[in-house]
């Protein structure tokens, strides 16, 4: 028996928009200076493969729905903002600022790519069931923005 179809056209929408997000992370020119952008491919990528598995495998089970939609509320969206968060700032420094780590223009252009995976994974969330939240707020040290998950 397959998948709720409106359960598979969300995760169609969310699947469309990891792969550009995982390429743009991996591909900033900050990523070997910090260790947690590995963990967040590492993150995305059990992910999708998650959601692939629940797409095109037999019905999952309502635990494993309830897994996916804690994954999404607790360590997905959480990361996904940090990350929004992160670039807004690096967008607002300025040109001599030494602090800067990408340029503002990758900055935006990688928050319109997250934006759309954030819209995505919140319209999937409707279709999940509830699982419980325990969010992880990032943290500032030294002027900076880390990110824990």
């Amino acid at each position: 028996m397959p998948i709720d179809p409106k359960l598979a056209q969300s995760i169609d929408q969310v699947l469309k928009y990891l792969p550009d997000v995982i390429f743009d992370i991996q591909n900033r020119k900050d990523y070997a200076k910090n260790p947690a952008f590995a963990a967040d491919i590492s993150r995305l990528n059990d992910f999708k493969q998650q959601l692939m598995i629940v797409k095109d495998g037999p019905m999952p089970s309502s635990s494993t729905l309830a897994g996916i939609q804690g994954a999404v509320t607790n360590t997905i969206l959480p990361m996904i903002e940090s990350l929004i968060s992160a670039n807004l700032v690096m967008a607002n420094m300025g040109q001599l600022n030494t602090n800067r780590t990408i340029e503002p223009k990758d900055a935006i252009d990688q928050n319109v790519k997250l934006t759309s995976l954030q819209n995505a994974l919140q319209g999937m969330l409707p279709y999940l069931p509830k699982a419980e939240r325990k969010r992880i707020p990032p943290r500032v040290v030294g002027g900076k923005l880390l990110f824990k998950h």
